[in-house]
């Protein structure tokens, strides 16, 4: 059964420690850029965290021309292989969550990979809008970009279109 981090993106408070202790864990330094877990602002006050929820089906390990995505056996969190990453970005393209990075510098590819099945961000999350779920079904329903997630938090909120131009 999959497992994936799950978002509850009405009790975000877009704190941002999630990113800071991924980026701690993965990289040992602090840096946004370099975090598995992203959060997004958008106007009214909008916090929407993208990760990898760990597609069943995975479109980014289909597009990958070099095999370097692959499953972890224990987690089956879907991992970068860094030795035979190219940077070639399909698999970013072929990403329906937008949830797979760029490492400029090694020019790979990076994305959540679940911290070997105890995720930090889970751990750290303040407000517990992150949840690590055992999953009976292909996670990709939850593969949303960032601004279609923000546009149905906001027609959920009711949010008057007009409020956003003077935001």
């Amino acid at each position: 059964m999959p497992t994936a981090v799950v978002v509850d993106y009405k009790i975000c408070t877009g704190c941002r420690l999630c990113e800071i202790v991924c980026s701690l864990r993965n990289e040992k330094k602090i840096s946004t850029n370099l975090s598995r877990i992203r959060v997004n602002s958008f106007p009214p006050g909008i916090d929407v965290p993208v990760l990898c929820v760990q597609c069943d089906k995975a479109a980014c390990i289909e597009a990958c021309p070099q095999g370097a995505l692959e499953r972890d056996p224990k987690t089956q969190a879907v991992t970068v292989n860094v030795e035979k990453c190219v940077g070639c970005r399909l698999c970013v393209e072929a990403c329906p969550a937008g949830a797979i990075s760029v490492d400029s510098r090694r020019n790979t590819v990076f994305k959540c990979e679940l911290c070997g099945g105890e995720p930090e961000c889970v751990k750290i999350c303040p407000t517990s809008a992150l949840s690590l779920v055992k999953v009976p079904f292909d996670t990709r329903i939850f593969a949303k970009k960032a601004e279609e997630i923000a546009e149905e938090l906001r027609d959920l909120w009711m949010i008057p279109k007009e409020e956003l131009t003077h935001a």
